[in-house]
């Protein structure tokens, strides 16, 4: 099979075990939104720390020399040694898929199996439409269910233990 370079494919694609998926229409203003203020969230909590979170669109290639790449809508990491001027090579910390009514079966069962496989620490599913975030820990339990928030919750993150996220505030208008 040939390879695919990512320098010949259109700007909104991602590859995938040898599919690629277009990411066009480009998200909704919810969608948006959303992703703002998360990244707002952990940019100010990362501020003197050695984290750094990068937005959509930026390119996140799971394992180093394969084939294949995803776009986050919002990715965390913590080993500057991953961040190349491609974009992230190896498994983020953290990743956060919002979801879209075009991306929403991909992002529950592809992206959840991929990013557990490759070694993302935790993966947060943001539903705008039912306004809950899902969090999934990948550790030792590969069949633990996630945590669920929804717009009455305050999220204690995990992987950053002083980090909490007033979940109404996140899909507040």
């Amino acid at each position: 099979m040939e390879q695919i370079q990512r320098d010949h494919i259109p700007e909104r694609y991602e590859l995938i075990d040898g599919v690629i998926y277009d990411m066009t229409p480009s998200p909704n203003t919810a969608h948006q939104r959303i992703s703002s203020k998360l990244h707002l969230e952990f940019g100010n909590y990362f501020k003197g720390k050695p984290c750094e979170v990068f937005s959509a669109p930026f390119d996140v290639f799971l394992k180093d020399g394969v084939n294949e790449w995803v776009i986050t809508d919002l990715t965390v990491i913590c080993d500057n040694s991953k961040i190349q001027e491609k974009g992230c090579v190896g498994a983020p910390d953290l990743v956060v898929e919002i979801l879209s009514k075009t991306t929403a079966v991909k992002d529950r069962t592809v992206k959840l199996k991929l990013y557990q496989s490759a070694g993302v620490k935790e993966y947060w599913i943001v539903d705008p439409y039912g306004e809950t975030i899902e969090v999934y820990s990948f550790g030792e339990n590969v069949f633990a269910l996630p945590d669920v928030y929804g717009v009455d919750d305050v999220m204690h993150v995990d992987l950053f233990e002083d980090l909490e996220i007033t979940v109404s505030e996140i899909f507040a208008s």
